[in-house]
């Protein structure tokens, strides 16, 4: 009767031996790059006929998972730009601004069944540059201040990120949905510009690998 005891007996201690191992594995840090093609344009009033224009991103992660849920910051350089926009300096069809970023965004992620994920966090933008071209022919150059009747980039950016895709083992494929949530640009005495209503709007195809 002893001897069949321990029959039920080992199975149970080399479960509850594995149990703290898998909660370890479960505590999953990982570093990443990420880097992808975009399509952005502007909204507001200074943007009123902008058209979608070509972008990137690119940057490193970490990401710290537990239990299928994940917290992911991460510093990317990513550029947003639009064309028929700049910032009321005699626009054209073929007038292009871009804006240069720095953006260090948070995002929540969510593994789902099947090697999906979903995300949503928050993004601040710190602006490197932006440039202006005022029509195809024409070099770009830096976007001016701004002033009572003419709008100019602000410092910082705000912005919402949303996300999903699939893993495949330490790859993973998705898109990016980056939107503007406060102005990318001021006007000085802006009573004549509706206080500069200007934001991004961006989507993003990225792929990404972890080490």
């Amino acid at each position: 009767m002893q001897r069949r005891s321990c029959w039920y007996v080992v199975p149970m201690v080399a479960a509850m031996a594995a149990a703290p191992i898998h909660h370890a594995d479960a505590q999953l840090v990982s570093f990443g790059v990420m880097a992808g093609a975009s399509l952005s344009t502007f909204t507001g009033d200074f943007a009123t006929d902008a058209k979608n224009n070509t972008g990137f991103i690119a940057g490193a992660f970490v990401r710290i998972g537990a239990l299928g849920f994940a917290v992911q910051p991460g510093v990317f350089y990513t550029t947003k730009a639009a064309k028929g926009v700049d910032f009321g300096q005699g626009a054209s069809p073929d007038s292009r601004t871009t804006l240069d970023y720095i953006q260090i965004p948070v995002v929540i992620r969510l593994s789902l069944p099947m090697h999906l994920y979903v995300g949503a966090g928050l993004a601040v933008g710190f602006k490197l540059g932006c440039k202006i071209s005022l029509d195809a022919s024409s070099s770009s150059q830096d976007c001016g201040d701004a002033t009572a009747t003419t709008a100019g980039p602000k410092s910082t950016e705000f912005s919402g990120i949303a996300e999903a895709g699939i893993n495949i083992g330490k790859f993973s494929l998705g898109g990016r949905a980056d939107v503007g949530i406060t102005n990318a640009a001021e006007a000085i005495n802006s009573s004549d510009v509706s206080n500069a209503n200007f934001r991004t709007r961006t989507v993003s195809v990225v792929a990404a690998i972890r080490f």
